[in-house]
Formats: structure tokens, C-alpha cells, sequence
């Protein structure tokens, strides 16, 4: 009886110190991400969301935050991508530095969240269009549309989706740009089948 009752006792004091260890990896996981917000809103290269855990990511999955720490990673890379300004002799950089953004955008855009996969299809056409601005092509914009469109599709909610989509619209038909057929009924980059080219009430 005695041997099972320090059994016992060892299994409490062990399940004791992992519900200790799980509670201050939830505090870090608390206090990482609120350091690293306020650190991204002033120096977004030096921000991290990645604090020092004991348990591994058993936190962070038990709060259900990797999805908000994918998006935060790709809004990284796609302030930086953003803030290179193409030249003769940095062109390779600034398109490695794209290429890097929109893999980890298209990422976050398979969120089981809408409003995460959301506001990452918009920032993926925003940088297809960033592309086009600096000449590559009308190509971008049959992408920055299909990336709208899949927002809109993603969150039928979010009213900045739409209104890129319809400025972009409006543009391709004031400056006379010609896109691809079917944009608006393919499949954009994320793998969602995109809903018609344009939006109700716009007239395109």
C-alpha cells in the first residue's frame, strides 16, 4: 500500500509541475505576443512573436494562436517587401524579398479564420499590384484581382476586399489594361475558386 501511495503522490507532484510549466508557457505566450506587437509597431524587422517555452508548442496550441503568429510573420515580411524600393542593382533582392511575402501570405490565407485569410488575400494583391507598378507586367493584375476576389469570397464581410477590388477594376477600364479571360471565375493563388470579376452593383 505504501508503494502505491507514493506512486500516487509521484504522479500528483509530476502532473502538478506540467500544469506550473503549461501556465507559464501561456503567460509567455501572452506577454511574447503583446512584446512583439509593440515592438512591430515601431521597428517591424526586430519584432518576434516567438517566445521561450517549456512545453514546446503545447501553448500555443492549447490558446489557438497559430494562426494569429503565421499571419503577424507574413505582415513581417510584407512591411519589408514594401519598403525596398526597386533599382537597377537591387531588382533580384526586392523580387526575393516578394517572392518570401507572398509564400508566407498564401500560408495565411489556408486560415480556418476568415478574417485572417482575409486580410492576407488582400495583402497578396496588394503586392501583385506593387509588381505590376514597378513593371511586371499585366499579369499582376489579372493576380491582384483573382487575390481580391478570393477575399471577398473568403469574407463577404470585408468592405476593404471590395472596394480594392472595384478601384482596381476602374482602373484597369480607365487605363485601358487588358486582363486575362475568366480572372474572376479561376482559381486565384490560394486555391479558392474565385466568385465573378466583379461585385454586386459595380457594373463590371
Amino acid at each position: 500500500m505504501t508503494a502505491f501511495r507514493l506512486g500516487v503522490a509521484g504522479c500528483l507532484v509530476a502532473v502538478a509541475v506540467l500544469v506550473a510549466l503549461l501556465a507559464a508557457d501561456v503567460r509567455s505566450w501572452r506577454d511574447g505576443l503583446a512584446g512583439g506587437d509593440a515592438v512591430f509597431a515601431v521597428a517591424p524587422a526586430r519584432a518576434s512573436w516567438a517566445p521561450a517555452t517549456k512545453l514546446g508548442g503545447v501553448a500555443e496550441d492549447l490558446l489557438g494562436i497559430r494562426g494569429d503568429v503565421t499571419l503577424r510573420s507574413a505582415l513581417q515580411l510584407y512591411v519589408e517587401s514594401t519598403e525596398q524600393r526597386q533599382r537597377l542593382d537591387n531588382a533580384l533582392d526586392v523580387q526575393t524579398s516578394r517572392a518570401r511575402a507572398q509564400d508566407a501570405l498564401a500560408g495565411a490565407a489556408l486560415d480556418a479564420d476568415a478574417s485572417r485569410a482575409g486580410q492576407a488575400e488582400i495583402l497578396l494583391g496588394v503586392l501583385a499590384f506593387g509588381a505590376y507598378a514597378q513593371g511586371a507586367g499585366p499579369s499582376q493584375i489579372d493576380a491582384a484581382i483573382s487575390d481580391f476576389t478570393d477575399a471577398i469570397r473568403t469574407d463577404p464581410g470585408n468592405t476593404s476586399a471590395a472596394f480594392d477590388l472595384e478601384l482596381l477594376l476602374r482602373l484597369t477600364v480607365a487605363r485601358g489594361i487588358r486582363t486575362g479571360e475568366g480572372v474572376g471565375g479561376g482559381f486565384g493563388r490560394t486555391g479558392r475558386h474565385g466568385a465573378g470579376g466583379g461585385i454586386p452593383g459595380s457594373g463590371y
